[in-house]
């Protein structure tokens, strides 16, 4: 069998970027023999694995019911106030009668959080069902309550008012039980189509996150709010990233740190030379970074000094802005068109061409 090893180059910049949907091996098979054997296999392992999919499928298929199966939501409908935006949305899906997993339905549970953060285990029953999912969402869940949430605006004529819809969804936080059940029922449409039973609260917060959090670069407006606030109220961070609409305090204390830090380091964006440094020397510190990798602090002040620019910012710039971009990549979900996505492009499939050169 004849073998050709593959470029010197090209075998190192795999084992820098190697997300965990680009696998190679050191070598490329000419011969017709193991492409076909190879093509066997591959067909095999593919039968296989729709197979155990259907099976599992059909094994672990939740029991579906009527949204209106609850009494709490038929007495909801019969008081709403179409003056209000909640009411019209609310009014809209209980007349569709949509149908919502009955595991979750029983669960009816409200968790109302102030901050845009995920909703924590702890804050939930330790009874609920083994069939209901708690935690993460992965991207898929997430473009999905991003998909209902479009349809739901869309079929109600309100993409004009989405900014004034949202106002009145996602700002009220006061508990208050009816207030928590509409919730609850807007919830259960946003997840309509996952694979997976969800809590209609967790659902509900998942949606407030992605709507309404602001994400990626600061504005010199948020540079100056923040430091006018940390200069009359001191480090309140859980507040301050209610004001400011951010998910986390410990983004706005490492901004805070930023910019009030040493002015030896460059500031402003990253160009897009900075950006291939930061994922050939992230990929090179923890190859699994997309799914359990870990970057420690003291390689973020390895990768700071070779680009002179503070360590936090690089950090939060992998984090908030280059890592999420990889993962929709990864998800076929990016959108190629922007800057950051042409960079992901044009350096994955460099690779892939030299490959099959």
């Amino acid at each position: 069998m004849t073998m050709l090893p593959v470029l010197h180059s090209v075998s190192k910049t795999l084992k820098i970027f190697s997300p965990p949907n680009l696998r190679f091996t050191n070598y490329l098979h000419t011969s017709n023999c193991c492409k076909n054997m190879a093509k066997e296999v591959k067909e095999k392992k593919e039968k296989i694995k729709t197979s155990s999919l259907r099976f599992a499928v059909k094994a672990t298929s939740p029991t579906s019911c009527s949204i209106m199966e609850s009494e709490d939501h038929r007495k909801i409908n019969k008081v709403l106030d179409k003056d209000f935006l909640i009411d019209i949305v609310v009014g809209h899906i209980l007349e569709r009668d949509i149908q919502v997993h009955k595991v979750a339905l029983e669960s009816n549970i409200t968790v109302f959080r102030e901050k845009l953060q995920v909703i924590r285990r702890k804050e939930l029953p330790g009874n609920l069902s083994p069939e209901l999912k708690v935690g993460r969402f992965n991207i898929g869940n997430d473009e999905i309550i991003k998909h209902n949430w479009n349809k739901l605006i869309t079929e109600l004529n309100l993409k004009e008012r989405e900014q004034e819809v949202m106002k009145q969804l996602f700002e009220q936080t006061h508990k208050n039980k009816a207030l928590g059940l509409k919730k609850n029922i807007i919830g259960y449409f946003l997840s309509q189509g996952f694979s997976e039973v969800r809590l209609a609260t967790e659902v509900f917060q998942r949606a407030r996150i992605l709507l309404c959090a602001k994400r990626g670069y600061f504005s010199p407006e948020e540079d100056k709010t923040i430091l006018d606030f940390v200069d009359k109220e001191g480090k309140k961070w859980t507040k301050l990233s209610i004001l400011l609409g951010r998910t986390s305090g410990g983004v706005l204390y490492n901004r805070y740190n930023l910019l009030t830090a040493s002015k030896d380091n460059k500031c402003g964006p990253f160009t897009v030379d900075e950006d291939k440094l930061i994922i050939r020397e992230v990929f090179a510190v923890s190859q699994n970074i997309l799914e359990e990798g870990n970057v420690v602090k003291e390689d973020w002040e390895t990768i700071g000094k070779k680009l002179q620019r503070n360590s936090l910012a690089v950090h939060s710039h992998w984090k908030y802005v280059l890592e999420p971009m990889l993962k929709r990549y990864e998800a076929g979900t990016l959108n190629i068109d922007m800057r950051k996505g042409k960079i992901i492009e044009f350096y994955v499939s460099n690779i892939m061409n030299k490959i099959k050169l």
